[in-house]
């Protein structure tokens, strides 16, 4: 079962918030995911796993996760189980949830309503 253990609200670029999490893979041990960024792009959202840049020489940086599952299937679990945890996590905690604006219909100002 997962735990959030922090979730911090962000505005930078697509990302609108960050979540720590607690996993109890098998007793007594315990994984902790730092700094899962919560990502949204017009009405989608999703979670990524953190992850760093490494530079070999003149190639092109790669990009590694600092935490995965050896299996893709887990990681998919993890990220897909969040989206609930989180919008449970931050209603206990008073935390508003950051909602998608729809610029189609996003209303026109005139002019002449502007108060400068």
């Amino acid at each position: 079962m997962v735990k959030i253990i922090h979730y911090e609200r962000a505005n930078k670029n697509k990302t609108i918030g960050y979540v720590d999490v607690m996993v109890p893979i098998i007793k007594p041990t315990v994984i902790f995911v730092r700094k899962i960024a919560h990502v949204q792009s017009g009405d989608k959202r999703w979670f990524n796993l953190s992850s760093f840049q490494r530079e070999y020489g003149d190639a092109p940086p790669s990009y590694h996760k600092h935490f995965e599952f050896e299996t893709q299937v887990h990681n998919t679990m993890l990220l897909e189980s969040l989206s609930e945890k989180v919008r449970e996590y931050c209603a206990k905690n008073g935390m508003e949830e950051v909602e998608t604006m729809d610029f189609n219909t996003f209303p026109s100002i005139d002019e002449n309503d502007l108060p400068f």
